[in-house]
């Protein structure tokens, strides 16, 4: 049905505004449909049922937002309340037999209107509102852009051409933006002029970051291109001060959050385990919901056990060849530890460049060992059919796989860790 059908595009999930308790939005959502006289010909349009869901989490049952039906003139109208601005499932039926499902978007205080003929509804369906209209402007700039990226892609345009269009396109962005401020669109197309301008102009990036700021979605996008700039050129205090000026301005209980947990990353990842350790207990103070238990017990035994200057974990395995590799064995060594499914696929993209190090650090005596967490030996021996084996992987049998991946705290994959002549992480 046009560009929305069966397409909830994970990147206009995101949240607009919310908290921990939020109060529920509200929005009116009508519409009007026919029937084509091929179908039905005496003028009743009734019993086109159209049906909001949305559910909590991936598991959860779907959850009704809005169900009404149309009357013989084919008319419909309602009030549907919703936790958050974002797209929703839309499921349309007549008479008890289902037609299709669509993404809309409901925010607060918008009104939806939908209308439409069946049976062709992909020729006839169209949706209407504040935050649709906007996402419709931002999809055109958006097809515009990629055309000209192909003509850039393909060579048809002189490099002093590129940068004009970049910054031409970095406009037209904004311009969605201030158009349509405070619809999921103008957050996208804030987040895509700045990137386009992180290209080639890092300060005028954060002047628009900065101006969009403190909407929910920007503050990621702030995470994502502001904060590593201004790591780049005012270092790590900035970077901390920065972060916590996030958190300040942030209207929204769930951005905070986000946001003290990159700061507590930071600070592990910089090797300054001590401060970080006291900013994890700030948090458990401050945020008490499983999730956010589940999350820090994750980061505190990372910083007991898996923090530079710990002593990696006990680990024992039989390579392919046949080799006993252990802590004990490996005393004196300067080694990689890998842990992965081979069958993923940012270990695939990755084995490469991995390779590049290999071949440059192993003249200085570095080793790397590959633990694979596939289930069959034969997705082992295809990954190795179509790729060079030059370091050591562990045989599947000769490890517990459960007790690797908690003494490891694997939660993410590919996990890489550097392990020094001492046995120290």
């Amino acid at each position: 049905m046009k560009q929305y059908i069966l397409l909830l595009t994970a990147a206009c999930l995101m949240t607009v505004a919310c908290s921990n308790e939020p109060e529920p939005l509200e929005t009116v959502v009508s519409g009007s449909f026919t029937v084509a006289d091929s179908l039905d010909e005496d003028g009743d349009y009734s019993g086109v049922g159209f049906t909001i869901v949305t559910r909590d989490s991936s598991n959860a049952i779907l959850d009704t937002l809005f169900n009404e039906v149309t009357d013989k003139s084919g008319k419909f109208e309602g009030t549907v309340q919703f936790p958050e601005n974002k797209y929703y499932a839309l499921f349309i039926s007549r008479n008890d037999i289902d037609l299709g499902n669509i993404g809309v978007i409901l925010a607060d205080n918008d009104s939806l209107f939908i209308s439409g003929e069946l049976p062709n509804l992909n020729e006839t369906l169209t949706l209407s509102s504040n935050e649709h209209d906007a996402m419709k402007t931002l999809a055109r700039v958006d097809r515009g852009f990629n055309r000209v990226s192909a003509f850039a892609r393909s060579g048809a345009l002189a490099d002093s051409q590129i940068l004009d269009e970049v910054k031409k396109w970095t406009d037209l962005y904004w311009e969605v933006y201030n158009n349509h401020e405070g619809t999921i669109a103008s957050y996208l197309a804030a987040e895509k002029s700045a990137d386009l301008l992180n290209q080639w102009n890092k300060d005028e990036m954060l002047k628009r970051i900065d101006e969009a700021l403190p909407a929910e979605y920007m503050i990621s996008v702030a995470l994502n291109l502001a904060k590593p700039y201004i790591a780049e050129t005012k270092g790590f205090d900035a970077t901390s001060k920065y972060l916590d000026s996030l958190a300040r301005i942030s209207n929204s209980e769930i951005a905070s959050e986000v946001v003290k947990r990159d700061k507590i990353m930071m600070y592990f990842d910089s090797s300054r385990v001590k401060e970080a350790k006291g900013l994890l207990e700030n948090y458990e103070a401050d945020y008490s919901s499983p999730s956010s238990k589940k999350w820090a017990r994750r980061i505190r035994y990372d910083l007991n056990y898996l923090a530079p200057g710990v002593t990696a974990p006990d680990f024992s395995f039989i390579t392919m060849e046949g080799d006993t590799i252990s802590n004990e064995s490996l005393k004196g060594e300067v080694f990689i530890i890998e842990i992965s499914p081979l069958a993923n696929s940012e270990y695939q993209n990755d084995y490469d460049r991995t390779m590049v190090i290999h071949e440059i650090y192993k003249n200085y005596g570095l080793k790397i060992f590959t633990i694979p967490l596939d289930q069959s030996e034969f997705t082992v021996e295809g990954f190795f059919e179509a790729r060079r084996k030059v370091w050591s992987v562990a045989k599947l049998g000769s490890f517990d796989v459960q007790n690797i991946i908690q003494k490891f705290n694997v939660v993410q994959i590919p996990t890489r860790f550097l392990i020094d002549k001492n046995g120290t992480l």
